[in-house]
């Protein structure tokens, strides 16, 4: 679908001093670039998950953030469904004015295209997107409900690997999510019998692991915390490179010898590809002094998280190599590749 050339804008509240700049360098102040003043409208930040989820809870902080610093409304547009690519095909084929932008994480942008395969995609992470910054990465954590008697992993990979047994139910959020990625590497490596339960998003898997109606499954630790306060879950391993402190004595995947692909997780913002040069400029400086802000830290930092900010070419380089490297994973588990 073809795109429509974005008007000309002009950065409130530099306006003025921009006209004047060019008026003394003898360009034509013209009405193409008085057209609009970004922002003079809202600002849709679309996320591809339902509400409650923790891509969800850093996007709603960065929304209020960032209509606090640009003096414009920003408003949150819940849109999820596919994975996570019905929210990232609505704002690849939106106007790139920088009134709609894209805030997801890992599964959305990456997992879910890598997994298509040859299959057709509904955008393309490299060629549709401008990435504004990664924000926050998470490590996953490996939960199981407290009926299933399960109190470390040693004992889950006895229960999924006795044929006696019934295959060991876990959830996810789709094909191509960490949650389901993880949970099938481990497998793959220890050949355990599982059984798939999809879910639409990391809210209402949670709240369903949570209420027995799947024995295990993965989840940031923030999201699963209260569950595993009250004693409904019981945490068996940290898919990460390191442990948590909130957990100190649950081992990670590194230590059972699985270190690739990595399945830390990254939440971030983008914009469409052809969004104005001095949008994605100002964008990109608000983000990061967000990202260094208490607001945005107080929600990003512990618990698994770790606020970051990795944005413009350093960016793009590393969901390239994210990318590549899941089609590889996804090639090496014979998954379907048309």
């Amino acid at each position: 679908m073809a795109r429509q050339a974005p008007p000309a804008v002009t950065l409130l509240p530099r306006r003025r001093q921009a006209l004047g700049l060019m008026a003394a360098m003898g360009c034509a102040v013209g009405p193409a670039w008085a057209d609009e003043a970004w922002p003079s409208r809202p600002i849709k930040l679309v996320v591809p998950w339902p509400p409650g989820g923790p891509t969800d809870v850093f996007a709603r902080v960065v929304a209020r953030e960032l209509a606090s610093r640009l003096n414009n409304p920003v408003v949150i547009d819940n849109r999820a469904g596919a994975t996570g690519t019905l929210g990232g095909q609505y704002v690849a084929r939106s106007q790139a004015d920088g009134y709609t932008l894209l805030f997801a994480n890992t599964t959305a942008v990456i997992g879910s295209i890598a997994a298509l395969g040859d299959a057709p995609k509904p955008f393309d992470p490299l060629r549709d997107f401008a990435p504004l910054g990664l924000l926050v990465e998470s490590a996953v954590v490996l939960w199981a409900h407290s009926s299933t008697g399960l109190a470390n992993f040693g004992q889950l990979l006895a229960r999924a690997r006795d044929r006696a047994q019934p295959p060991v139910s876990f959830g996810t959020t789709g094909s191509g999510a960490v949650s389901e990625l993880a949970v099938e590497q481990l497998a793959r490596h220890f050949g355990l019998d599982l059984l798939k339960v999809p879910y639409r998003g990391t809210a209402p898997q949670v709240a369903d692991l949570a209420a027995g109606h799947v024995q295990i499954g993965s989840a940031d630790y923030p999201v699963a915390e209260g569950h595993f306060q009250s004693g409904r879950l019981r945490p068996l391993l940290v898919i990460g490179k390191h442990r948590l402190p909130e957990l100190p004595d649950v081992p990670t995947n590194a230590e059972f010898g699985i270190t690739e692909p990595d399945f830390t997780i990254w939440n971030g913002a983008f914009a469409p590809a052809a969004t104005p040069a001095p949008i994605l400029a100002r964008l990109r400086q608000e983000l990061e002094a967000i990202s260094r802000g208490e607001a945005f830290r107080a929600v990003a930092e512990g618990k698994g998280n770790r606020a970051t900010f990795v944005t413009g070419e350093a960016a793009t380089a590393r969901l390239r190599a994210e990318l590549e490297g899941r089609r590889a994973f996804d090639q090496q588990a014979g998954r379907a590749q048309g």
